[in-house]
C-alpha cells in the first residue's frame, strides 16, 4: 500500500491517488478496442474518428488526444492521464483486425491534419491532399509542437503493426522541408525523424523506445489474407 506521501505526490502530479495494478487491462488497449474514452477532456475511439476529422482547432489546440490514437513504449510524456503502452498490448492491437482499422483512421485523421492522404494503403505512400495541403501545411510549419507528435507518431506506427508506413512519412516529409514548404521543421527532421527510421538497430534508439526487433512485426492487415489483401 502506498504512503500517505506518496499518494499526496500523485495528486500534486495529476496521477491517479492509487497506483494502476500490473494485473489490469493495458489502457491503451481498451481505448483502441472502443471500450474507454481517452483522457483528459477526450472521446471514444470511433467518436473521434467521426467527429474531429476536419476540425483543425480542435486537433492544433486539444494537447491530450495524441498519446492515445499513438501510444509508444516510453513514458506517457505531457498528458499524465494516458498509460505507457504494454508490449502485451502492442501484440494484441497488431493482431487485431478491427483494432488494426482503428490505427488505420487515426493515422489518416493526422494525416488529414497535417495536409497529407495516405495514396497506398499497402505501400504507405503519401500525396499532399489539394483540399487541405495549404492550410494544413502552413500550420505544422508554424506549430512546432507539432513535431513531437510526428516523433511519436513515427514510433507508434513502428510499435502498433505499421511499420512499413514510417519511410514513406519520412520521405514525405523531408520533400516538404527541401521545398520550403515546411523549412521550420528542417532541425526536427535531421535531428529526430530522420534517425527515428534510418537508426532503428542503434543503441541510442533503441534505449529511447524501448523496442526490441520483434515489437516492430508487421500488423494483421498486411499478412496474407489480411484486409488491406483481401481488398486491394
Amino acid at each position: 500500500m502506498e504512503t500517505n506521501m506518496a499518494q499526496f505526490m500523485r495528486r500534486m502530479m495529476g496521477l491517479p491517488e492509487s497506483a494502476p495494478n500490473p494485473n489490469d487491462p493495458d489502457p491503451n488497449l481498451l481505448f483502441y478496442m472502443n471500450e474507454i474514452e481517452s483522457r483528459p477532456d477526450g472521446a471514444l475511439i470511433d467518436m473521434m474518428h467521426e467527429q474531429w476529422w476536419g476540425d483543425f482547432d480542435r486537433l492544433e489546440m486539444h494537447h491530450g488526444y495524441i498519446q492515445w490514437l499513438f501510444p509508444v513504449f516510453e513514458a506517457a510524456g505531457m498528458n499524465w492521464e494516458s498509460s505507457p503502452l504494454t508490449k502485451d498490448a502492442a501484440k494484441q492491437i497488431r493482431e487485431s483486425e478491427v483494432a488494426q482499422q482503428r490505427v488505420l483512421k487515426s493515422y489518416k485523421l493526422m494525416l488529414n491534419f497535417y495536409g497529407f492522404k495516405l495514396a497506398d494503403e499497402i505501400t504507405g505512400r503519401l500525396e499532399r491532399d489539394p483540399e487541405v495541403f495549404e492550410k494544413g501545411i502552413d500550420n505544422l510549419n508554424m506549430s512546432s509542437h507539432n513535431y513531437l507528435r510526428i516523433s511519436r507518431i513515427l514510433i507508434s506506427l513502428g510499435e502498433l503493426g505499421f511499420h512499413r508506413y514510417k519511410r514513406p512519412l519520412l520521405e514525405a516529409l523531408t520533400a516538404e522541408v527541401e521545398s520550403g514548404t515546411l523549412s521550420n521543421a528542417a532541425r526536427s527532421l535531421h535531428t529526430f525523424w530522420r534517425p527515428l527510421v534510418e537508426q532503428e538497430d542503434s543503441a541510442p534508439y533503441r534505449a529511447k523506445t524501448l523496442e526490441d526487433p520483434e515489437d516492430r512485426a508487421e500488423g494483421c492487415l498486411f499478412r496474407d489474407g489480411g484486409a488491406l489483401h483481401r481488398f486491394p
